[in-house]
């Protein structure tokens, strides 16, 4: 009977817990508070309930501390994407991508090329967020001056960006998933790659039939000419980006091609775009801002000031993994995850808790740490284990996210969009590579049920 009693005080205040963390997150995210409020809260009560069950302060402290490491290896790599954010708007390397786009998109064949520059961009720059305030802005508004849906150019623009935020090698969200599961991050995008073809081509598929439903009449090229005026738009204003997609595949370590990028970036503001050494350093430290008020909103941004929210976030939820870790505070859910892999797979159950974390924190990289934690017991301490996670985790939270309206991975694209939720069932290929991963996961969720049942 004292089993029994002291079971239900645990369940009963693990429910509580949650309960009152999520109260306060739905609460901030109402009232456009920072996440890292409702953070610092759970951290304290997931304490709490660790000092519940025998542990003291001084164990939970340095249970939390031991688990920091991941966390700072991340920020290292997300102050510097920070930096080549800041840098690539003052060289031009974004001005040039949108101007180049712009000036080659066929009008009947529009929504698949503003599928594929949203694509191309994402990667060659990384972002979600960036690529939409930039490139997505200017094609929404070219949609809607040349007579195409708008509803479909924001579904497009929007499975575009999350093609980059995947798999690129610039990208947070692939460097932070890298560190989390101990994975190589080129052999990382070279798994991507593969598994991400087939949903691909399909995208490119239903996007032109979608386009010769609701193609373009003209194109307006005004802003290119305003871009031109802004800056000196030749070819070497990619080399920055294109030395980020290369590198990684020649072998060279993330961080040190990101800082081969940003030298490049440096040299090329400096001496092509007439920028000072200042002026390279205010980008990087605080963000590009545009003297052109017409390119203001749709240029401005980047530097290590972008990612210091960020970077608070990781080490906050860095903590519960410490703290996850070495108590039982989820045992139990880690029994019923168990259990519920013989019935779905692996994948499925990680599909289910990544749009759980994501719905839950309404926030990628809250919801792919979370998930990461919760997932640990799946998944032994192997090389093919831990690519295994990495690829579960790539195709389900971090796409998953851009399909949940009120989650900021979708909320924020469709609000610099002027979009609605209309548009996120147009985003194929958010829900075309988890759906297509879950396909090909049958023989082994066949083969995860003999061996958990066993």
């Amino acid at each position: 009977m004292s089993h029994i009693r002291f079971l239900v005080v645990i369940i009963t205040d693990l429910f509580i817990v949650f309960l009152v963390f999520t109260a306060c997150m739905a609460v901030c995210l109402a009232l456009g508070v920072t996440m890292v409020l409702p953070l610092c809260v759970g951290f304290f009560l997931f304490s709490f309930l660790a000092f519940r069950r025998g542990r003291s302060v001084r164990q939970i402290l340095t249970y939390a501390k031991g688990s920091l490491g991941d966390s700072f290896i991340v920020i290292v790599i997300l102050l510097l994407i920070g930096c080549l954010t800041g840098l690539w708007r003052v060289s031009g390397t974004v001005a040039y991508f949108v101007s180049l786009g712009v000036s080659l998109i066929p009008p009947r064949l529009f929504l698949l090329a503003a599928f594929l520059l949203s694509s191309l961009m994402s990667f060659a720059l990384g972002t979600s967020f960036g690529v939409t305030a930039t490139a997505g802005v200017i094609l929404i508004s070219i949609a809607r001056a040349g007579g195409v849906n708008p509803v479909l150019a924001a579904g497009a623009i929007l499975s575009g960006v999350y093609v980059g935020d995947r798999g690129s090698p610039a990208a947070s969200s692939a460097n932070l998933v890298a560190v989390l599961t101990h994975t190589d991050m080129p052999q990382n995008v070279r798994d991507m790659l593969r598994c991400s073809v087939v949903p691909f081509l399909l995208c490119c598929v239903l996007y032109t039939l979608l386009s010769f439903l609701s193609p373009m009449h003209s194109v307006d090229t005004a802003i290119t000419d305003m871009l031109a005026q802004e800056f000196t738009l030749k070819w070497y204003c990619l080399i920055p980006a294109i030395l980020m997609i290369v590198l990684p595949f020649c072998n060279v370590n993330i961080k040190a091609s990101m800082l081969i990028s940003l030298f490049s970036s440096f040299i090329v503001s400096v001496f092509v775009q007439g920028e000072t050494v200042l002026g390279c350093l205010r980008a990087m430290l605080l963000g590009f801002e545009s003297e052109n008020s017409a390119l203001s909103s749709m240029l401005s941004g980047g530097g290590i000031a972008s990612m210091l929210e960020v970077c608070v976030i990781l080490v906050i939820s860095g903590t519960y993994g410490g703290i996850f870790e070495n108590t039982d505070i989820l045992d139990s859910l880690a029994g019923r995850l168990a259990a519920l892999c013989a019935r779905i797979g692996r994948f499925g159950v990680m599909l289910l808790l990544g749009t759980g974390t994501c719905a839950l924190f309404c926030n990628q990289t809250i919801g792919v740490i979370m998930q990461s934690q919760l997932a640990s017991s799946l998944y032994a301490d192997t090389d093919e284990e831990r690519r295994a996670k990495m690829l579960d985790i790539e195709n389900s939270s971090i796409l998953v996210a851009g399909l949940i309206p009120w989650c900021i991975a979708c909320s924020v694209p469709l609000a610099m969009l002027d979009a609605d939720v209309r548009a996120v069932p147009f985003s194929f290929y958010l829900w075309l590579v988890p759906l297509l991963f879950l396909i090909t996961r049958k023989k082994e969720a066949a083969k995860n049920s003999k061996e958990y049942k066993a």
